[in-house]
């Protein structure tokens, strides 16, 4: 039986296996374009900002390869694992993951707050509720890895708003204890429930061409 998620209810996607079905692929399939976006952007950070602008100017890319991941990608993959396991985010599980991935590799990118908080969550895993808040200065982390890792969250409780921000703020504690932390997480989860048509609706109509000007 799936444990009650933060908002204190039974996990909803586990009603049905079609369901559950739904929100594992929607989760791969974001997981999937969060590590291409991050592979790609990760080779931009080899060249002086001067050069990246005048390539994009340009219309050019990177050519190195291979595209290597950064700890976004490292931690979204922990993110994904809890909710294959559990349907929902204890935040102990992704404390767990996220401290056993940067055992793995704590060169892959991680910030300062980072590297403070989790060698010690690797042997005790609670410990990130005392030790994630006194971050910088007591203010607690207000970065954007918690935004950057929940992209699958979104996809997974894509029909359940209420849920879905429940689950993010859940997930985005483990590191990031300020308000504006926790809020770019939940941000990310709205903005990827959104339907294509939302965006392109906004965007204004290209007017017909000015016929009487050529004459045609």
């Amino acid at each position: 039986m799936a444990s009650d998620g933060p908002t204190g209810r039974h996990d909803g996607m586990a009603s049905t296996g079609t369901e559950r079905d739904g929100a594992r692929g929607a989760a791969l399939d974001s997981l999937r374009g969060l590590a291409l976006g991050d592979g790609f952007g990760r080779r931009w950070f080899s060249y002086a900002p001067e050069d990246a602008v005048a390539m994009i100017r340009a219309r050019e890319a990177p050519t190195e390869e291979p595209w290597r991941r950064t700890d976004d990608t490292a931690m979204a993959l922990c993110v994904v694992r809890v909710l294959l396991r559990a349907r929902a985010v204890d935040p102990e599980a992704p404390a767990r993951e996220f401290a056993a991935a940067y055992e793995a590799d704590p060169g892959r990118g991680h910030g300062y707050g980072t590297h403070e908080l989790l060698p010690r969550p690797a042997s005790e895993p609670g410990a990130w509720e005392t030790r994630a808040r006194p971050l910088f200065d007591g203010r607690g982390s207000l970065g954007n890895g918690a935004a950057m890792r929940v992209a699958p969250l979104g996809a997974w409780f894509a029909g359940d708003p209420d849920r879905a921000a429940a689950e993010a703020a859940a997930s985005a504690a483990v590191t990031h204890t300020h308000p504006e932390g926790v809020a770019g997480a939940v941000a990310v989860t709205e903005g990827r429930r959104a339907p294509p048509a939302t965006c392109s609706a906004r965007r204004p109509r290209p007017r017909p061409p000015d016929r009487s000007a050529t004459g045609c």
